[in-house]
């Protein structure tokens, strides 16, 4: 997103918005990211200097053209003296999204409910309609959405974005009884979202990634090794014209590899990465993860070491430290893992972000309960 942000065409925004980026892995930000409900990366507010209310929020990743929808929705509701009903819901939902989903929902849908079929924000409502119903794990409905609004939308960015989102619901709700009808209708739409060239990198990793996922779930393997190969090729194909397009491409290789594939297929790419990049933590943590999935338990804890020595913030130290503590669990030294995952515990009480320090805590715990206690065999 940030060679998007870097955009020319942005310039015509100059003087009409403050710009601010925030790292939710600095405790400096903690303030900001629990007011305004940040949990996901990435997230976009218009905030109305007046009151400091949410003029226009937006999860994931944008094109070009959906960022500039965006700030001009923005700038229109801020400087709006007036807002018609179907308006002022849409408003509302973009209020509540990412702290009460469900509310959000409700009023995406009344906003529907109230507006002229001729209403210019209607597929905008609609994606978000279905974007707070996942958020908010309202799996069959968001999956129903989903597959009713795509089918009529136009084919462009926000089409894409509606499937992916309902696409993840089907995942996430997996084995429900009512899946299969839904995912009939959204699997054909995920594919033609790859078919076009508006369909950002972004939602082209998700749509890959979901549709691998769900022919996992039924004993697929032929079809996911396919589409993870198709996925492949298309990553191995890009050309990073900087170090954050080249992280994405590298998390995009992990994820497909982390859904099903040989760990080795990919660890020359991540570890030229990591060369090139000799400050950055998250090279380190993609280089841990690979190596411990291919059972190379000391190059994943060499990796780890680099990745520390790197002066990651608490969610990156937290994370290193539970891959460090897997790779020497794997290896049979339980007392040296058991001391990893209470560092790691530390780190993770520490992160900034509630949604990442109750999940990062959740799973140490978890994974301290399932480990042998260090006294109960010898090392």
């Amino acid at each position: 997103m940030r060679v998007t942000l870097n955009n020319a065409d942005l310039a015509r925004y100059a003087g009409q918005f403050v710009w601010l980026a925030l790292n939710y892995d600095k405790a400096e930000n903690a303030a900001f990211m629990t007011k305004y409900g940040a949990n996901a990366t990435p997230t976009f507010f218009v905030i109305d200097p007046k009151d400091e209310q949410i003029a226009a929020a937006q999860t994931g990743a944008m094109s070009l053209v959906e960022l500039e929808q965006f700030l001009d929705r923005g700038t229109s509701r801020v400087f709006a003296k007036t807002q018609t009903t179907a308006g002022a819901a849409l408003l509302r939902g973009d209020a509540l999204l990412t702290l009460k989903p469900n509310e959000a929902a409700s009023a995406y849908s009344e906003a529907l409910r109230l507006a002229p079929a001729n209403w210019p924000h209607r597929e905008l409502a609609q994606a978000s309609l279905v974007t707070a119903l996942e958020d908010g794990h309202q799996w069959q409905q968001c999956a129903e959405a989903a597959a009713a609004a795509a089918t009529s939308m136009k084919r462009n960015a926000m089409f894409a974005r509606t499937v992916v989102a309902g696409m993840w619901c089907l995942v996430d709700a997996y084995p429900a009884t009512w899946l299969e009808a839904q995912a009939h209708r959204l699997e054909p739409l995920a594919k033609e979202a790859l078919s076009l060239p508006t369909t950002i990198r972004d939602h082209r990793d998700e749509l890959y990634r979901t549709l691998m996922r769900l022919s996992l779930a039924r004993k697929d393997e032929r079809n996911a090794a396919n589409l993870g190969s198709l996925w492949m090729d298309e990553l191995n194909a890009i050309k990073p014209a900087n170090d954050e397009e080249r992280s994405a491409v590298d998390i995009a290789r992990v994820e497909c590899i982390q859904v099903f594939g040989d760990p080795r297929r990919v660890l020359p790419a991540l570890i030229d990465s990591e060369r090139t990049m000799p400050n950055n933590w998250n090279a380190s943590v993609r280089v841990a993860q690979m190596e411990e999935a291919a059972h190379d338990y000391d190059a994943a804890i060499a990796a780890c070491d680099r990745g520390l020595s790197r002066s990651p913030g608490p969610l990156g130290r937290s994370w290193l430290l539970q891959i460090k503590a897997h790779a020497f669990m794997q290896k049979g030294k339980t007392a040296l893992a058991h001391g990893l995952f209470i560092d790691a515990l530390e780190y993770a009480q520490a992160i900034p972000n509630k949604q990442a320090r109750d999940s990062n805590i959740t799973s140490i715990k978890r994974a301290l309960q399932e480990s042998p206690k260090p006294e109960s065999r010898k090392n």
